[in-house]
């Protein structure tokens, strides 16, 4: 994303270190943060960063990276879960992790545990049916990097595998978890016919629900990809909210276009410079 990188070569400037140490961050965050919610993106969580293997094909934050992120999250924000965006009273920002990998049950929960903070997980149910079948995306980094392959299946599993069933139901079972879907295989849900739409909507939710046993309320569209087709089909899937991804298109369905800013890196001035309220502002429902 080309705003992404952006920002994160844009924060290596003096003039952008100045920004946070100076205080005028924090001020821009009272100014226009103030009262808000926000919606909070992550991904795949390693427990360690690996040398020996391309960055580009990792997971953008180790678990260390994570947790200093939660460090910095607690001492300026209150931390929601999902039933809190309804609730007009509330400020501060809700954590939500995309993709169900096995190391959002590995890596990010026992980090959640130890804070007491909620996070809402949504889960693309390939990758929960049989945590070998990588999801698109990641098998073509695989192909484009054929080494990993043949990776350590310790290392595959810390870092591409999905979660399983026996995980996400204990994950579930977590009174500070909530479970989300992401559609079956991640398509480009714009791109599908209404039937692929409908199943991609439905049967996940079925799926998930099968598992954890209650209702899946709760939708993010993959790749941040929808439109009034999408929408529409979500609602009637039986969704109550839909998360999309940074800059959403204003269709006119607050709670079925709720921004989420990705995170992907634990320097402090990146953090400060995307929840200033200038990068974008808070949720409204």
């Amino acid at each position: 994303d080309c705003v992404e990188l952006i920002i994160r070569n844009f924060i290596q400037a003096p003039v952008v270190n100045l920004f946070y140490y100076s205080g005028v961050a924090f001020l821009f965050r009272k100014l226009l943060a103030k009262g808000g919610k926000y919606v909070l993106m992550f991904h795949g969580i390693s427990s360690v960063k690996r040398l020996s293997i391309d960055r580009k094909v990792q997971p953008h934050l180790s678990k260390d990276e994570f947790e200093s992120i939660i460090f910095w999250l607690k001492k300026n924000f209150n931390l929601l879960d999902p039933k809190d965006l309804m609730d007009s009273k509330k400020e501060g920002v809700l954590l939500t992790f995309d993709d169900g990998f096995h190391n959002n049950f590995s890596n990010v929960l026992p980090i959640l545990c130890k804070h007491s903070i909620p996070g809402l997980f949504f889960i693309p149910t390939q990758h929960v049916e049989n945590p070998k079948n990588w999801l698109h995306f990641i098998k073509i980094k695989a192909e484009k990097n054929v080494d990993l392959f043949g990776l350590n299946k310790s290392i595959q599993l810390d870092l591409f595998d999905g979660i399983s069933k026996k995980n996400l139901a204990q994950m579930a079972d977590n009174p500070l978890v909530t479970i989300g879907s992401h559609s079956v295989s991640h398509p480009l849900l714009s791109k599908c016919s209404q039937l692929d739409l409908t199943n991609e909507l439905v049967n996940s939710k079925k799926y998930l629900e099968d598992i954890i046993g209650r209702p899946v309320k709760y939708f993010a569209y993959p790749s941040g990809d929808y439109n009034k087709k999408v929408i529409n089909a979500v609602k009637e899937s039986g969704y109550e909210m839909a998360f999309g991804i940074d800059k959403i298109q204003n269709l006119g369905q607050l709670n079925f276009e709720i921004p989420r800013i990705g995170i992907y890196s634990s320097e402090i001035p990146y953090l400060a410079a995307k929840l200033s309220g200038l990068y974008s502002g808070p949720v409204i429902l």
